[in-house]
């Protein structure tokens, strides 16, 4: 049967330099090949399950908050918390990981959010949720300008213009898909406002780069010659802000100057994940490179921090070994242990909102397809139509049954023909948390 497999955001920008697959064409997604019939003890695994599990009563994050407390409690005192999504294309679970987040900065002290989007992206609905400025949805790439995320984006600057919430939250960028104009201005209206002997040498760095570092694609065609001088350059925009801050010898950094020297720390590492020419290089450069990201936000901004992203960044093992061999997740897990939580998501059934074409844009609404032998088929079982589980403190046959590995569905932006969209994985190892629904239907995309 023809399998495909679902790319989204950095393997769908890459593969097109990298990759010797093409993307998608125009076929639906369909079911995987399915055993006759489930295991005799799968019963008595749901019962197990669903003794253990913690209904939720609703996604909407308007509604009462007692169902969450048991999330507070399984969260416990994490500084970090990924919040993943098993698709890219998901109304239900873009709106209820919106609760999570709101109830993580209203209960919990969760005052950053880490997004799967380009830094420059970050740092436009940063200001958004700041000041008003701007539209959130041209900001928003990909998969991501829905109408579920602007509503949460909005409520972001509601909460932010609140004077009785003293501590604001921040938004950030993680990715480095690309390094646009705004990017750029961000580390050179510092310097020409605040340290206006360094302008030059610092516009002379960044020459030509803004041109080129748009495109990932278009990055990638440079000569090794030219990527090394561009890292160079970049390089030396950080040791000069560096450099002045010490010489400025302040015992605190302003809030302006904190984001100017991590705008230029992301754009050194946007030149220096650019610099191998093979895949998996490059990528665990970049899911490195998010991880760092995330951690600066925490130790710069203080509060707790949120990472919002796909089950595959967020995840503390390796989920597709073969396209994403490295990932955020694990290098977070690896350096914060249990300081860091990772939630996952589940979803049994439904449609999806993914892109037809890539190249134009163009979205259209998917099935999503089903084994009988996944994890997301025996979490579909259970009688709660959504739910928390604990995969840490189980009991019983579920506890044996998050350890064993099965397909585990993981669906991104685009299919790409004969290519699996389930992968054997164990959920424990994956993650501590996984927050299950059902039936999911397409996100509202504009």
């Amino acid at each position: 049967m023809n399998k495909k497999k679902m790319y989204g955001g950095m393997i769908v920008l890459a593969s097109a330099a990298i990759l010797a697959a093409g993307c998608a064409g125009d076929k639906g997604a369909r079911p995987v090949d399915v055993a006759q019939s489930a295991q005799p003890s799968e019963n008595n695994i749901v019962k197990s399950i669903e003794s253990q599990a913690k209904p939720l009563k609703t996604i909407d994050p308007t509604q009462p908050i007692d169902d969450l407390k048991p999330f507070e409690n399984m969260i416990g005192s994490a500084h970090y918390v990924g919040l993943g999504e098993n698709t890219h294309g998901s109304s239900e679970i873009f709106t209820m990981k919106f609760r999570l987040v709101k109830y993580m900065v209203t209960q919990m002290g969760f005052t950053n959010i880490g997004m799967e989007l380009d830094w420059g992206d970050g740092l436009k609905l940063n200001e958004y949720i700041q000041t008003g400025k701007g539209n959130p949805r041209e900001f928003l790439k990909l998969l991501y300008p829905t109408d579920e995320i602007i509503a949460m984006l909005n409520w972001m600057k509601d909460y932010n213009a609140d004077p009785s919430n003293k501590k604001k939250i921040q938004f950030i960028g993680l990715d480095l898909k690309g390094m646009d104009q705004n990017t750029y201005n961000q580390v050179i209206d510092y310097v020409k406002k605040h340290q206006p002997d360094a302008l030059a040498e610092v516009e002379k760095s960044y020459k030509d780069m803004s041109a080129v570092t748009g495109s990932l694609q278009d990055y990638m065609k440079l000569t090794p010659e030219a990527k090394e001088k561009f890292k160079a350059n970049a390089e030396k925009v950080v040791r000069l802000l560096d450099g002045k801050t010490k010489q400025a010898n302040t015992e605190k950094d302003s809030s302006e100057l904190i984001w100017a020297k991590a705008t230029a720390k992301a754009i050194e590492n946007f030149t220096t994940m650019m610099v191998p020419s093979d895949y998996p290089s490059l990528l665990k450069l970049h899911e490195q490179f998010m991880a760092d990201h995330l951690i600066w936000a925490q130790e710069a901004l203080g509060g707790k921090t949120m990472l919002w992203a796909h089950n595959i960044h967020v995840a503390k093992g390796i989920i597709d070994k073969s396209l994403y061999p490295d990932g955020s997740g694990r290098f977070l897990k690896e350096r914060l242990g249990d300081d860091y939580v990772v939630v996952g998501s589940t979803t049994a059934e439904g449609q999806f909102t993914l892109f037809s074409d890539f190249a134009s844009g163009k979205t259209s609404a998917e099935t999503i397809p089903q084994d009988v032998n996944s994890t997301n088929y025996t979490l579909g079982k259970v009688s709660y139509d959504m739910f928390l589980l604990d995969n840490r403190h189980l009991k019983g046959q579920a506890n044996q049954w998050v350890r064993e590995k099965r397909p585990l569905l993981s669906l991104g932006g685009q299919l790409i023909p004969n290519a699996p969209v389930y992968f054997d994985a164990s959920l424990l190892e994956q993650f501590d948390i996984v927050y299950q629904i059902r039936k999911t239907s397409p996100s509202h995309i504009k």
